[in-house]
This record gives C-alpha cells, sequence and structure tokens, in this order.
C-alpha cells in the first residue's frame, strides 16, 4: 500500500512593515524590527530620518507568523497531448 507523502508546513516568527492602510509588505519580513525597517528603507544614511518620517504616515512595524509552504511538482501525463489552436495564442 502506498501512502501520500506528507510535507508538513513550516512557520516562522518576524517582523514586517505596516503601510497606513493596513497592509503588511510581505517583501519585509525578516527576523528583527531593524532588518524590517531595512529591507525597505535599505539606504544608511537616510534610515532613521525616512523611517520617522514614514511613522509620521502611520507606517508601523508588526509581529507576524508566516507560514511557508513548499511547493509540490507534478508531472503531466506524457500520453494526453493538449493541441493548441492559433486562437488560445
Amino acid at each position: 500500500m502506498k501512502q501520500k507523502l506528507s510535507i508538513p508546513p513550516a512557520f516562522s516568527k518576524g517582523y514586517a512593515l505596516c503601510n497606513p492602510s493596513g497592509r503588511l509588505l510581505p517583501k519585509t519580513v525578516r527576523g528583527t524590527r531593524d532588518a524590517a525597517i531595512s529591507a525597505r528603507f535599505p539606504v544608511k544614511k537616510t534610515r532613521d530620518a525616512s523611517w520617522a518620517k514614514a511613522q509620521a504616515e502611520g507606517w508601523s512595524v508588526k509581529l507576524v507568523y508566516v507560514r511557508v509552504f513548499i511547493p509540490v511538482f507534478k508531472s503531466t501525463n506524457p500520453k494526453t497531448e493538449e493541441v493548441c489552436d492559433v486562437e488560445d495564442i
């Protein structure tokens, strides 16, 4: 009997920037608050001033729990071929 291989999801805790409308920016998820801020404001010389201005506009740093999905790739059946018409392109 063959069992389906199940990979458990992975979870991670970190910090992400939240814009004034309440939307989290997923590209800013980092392990520390400072790293999350530097992901959005990479220039070290102006980071503090830029972050102070962003906070005045309503930006914040939120603690987040992220679920990491592991991609599953499936092969296609070589016996069935889909015909692509010119109209489909």
